[in-house]
């Protein structure tokens, strides 16, 4: 869908301004579409991210 046809509907474009962020190596995995800026952490899936989060959970 255009922006044109999109201002003619009344409705805004979809943007991406929410970003999921690895909370060990700070890599951006993908970003989601929100009404503001919004960092959110998760764990990305490289080996060495793994094992710090099987570690912490060892330690508990």
């Amino acid at each position: 869908m255009s922006n044109a046809t999109n201002a003619l509907q009344g409705t805004a474009p979809s943007l991406e301004l929410g970003m999921v962020i690895c909370k060990h190596c700070q890599q951006l995995m993908y970003t989601i579409p929100t009404n503001g800026v919004k960092k959110i952490y998760g764990v990305c899936g490289q080996e060495g991210c793994l094992e710090t989060v099987e570690a912490s959970e060892g330690e508990d």
